[in-house]
């Protein structure tokens, strides 16, 4: 049986490795995304865990921005005298917005810190909560 040559299938899986290339090479060298973040949600609550160690609670600002969370603060360097010998711990200002599937009551929001998890509890706003329509 015959089969058909495309030359623009080619040209497309040579395109799809260039940008596979390009995009593990914008990641390397970059072990972290600070901070790691979990999401839970349940009814009407979402909880938010960062991953913070090292990071002292005056040294994080939150904020609430439309339906995102902004998370920005600075991990400070505790060992600045010496250089390392070795260096695994990564350190600087580190900004990272958190999508919420849905608007939360600003007025709500609650974060506490502990032991360099920082949690923060958020409720959702009236006008997200799913309303029972009656029909006549």
């Amino acid at each position: 049986m015959f089969t058909t040559y495309d030359v623009f299938d080619d040209l497309l899986n040579f395109r799809n490795a260039v940008d596979r290339f390009f995009d593990e090479l914008s990641t390397y060298g970059r072990k972290y995304d600070m901070p790691y973040v979990n999401l839970y949600e349940k009814g009407d609550h979402i909880a938010i865990k960062a991953l913070l160690a090292g990071v002292k609670p005056e040294d994080v600002e939150i904020h609430l921005v439309e339906n995102s969370l902004v998370l920005e603060g600075e991990k400070k360097a505790d060992y600045v005298e010496r250089p390392y010998i070795r260096k695994e711990r990564h350190f600087g200002k580190f900004k990272k917005s958190i999508r919420l599937p849905y608007r939360v009551d600003p007025s709500k929001v609650q974060a506490t810190m502990k032991n360099g998890v920082l949690i923060i509890k958020l409720e959702k706003s009236e006008e997200a909560k799913p309303r029972r329509i009656e029909i006549k």
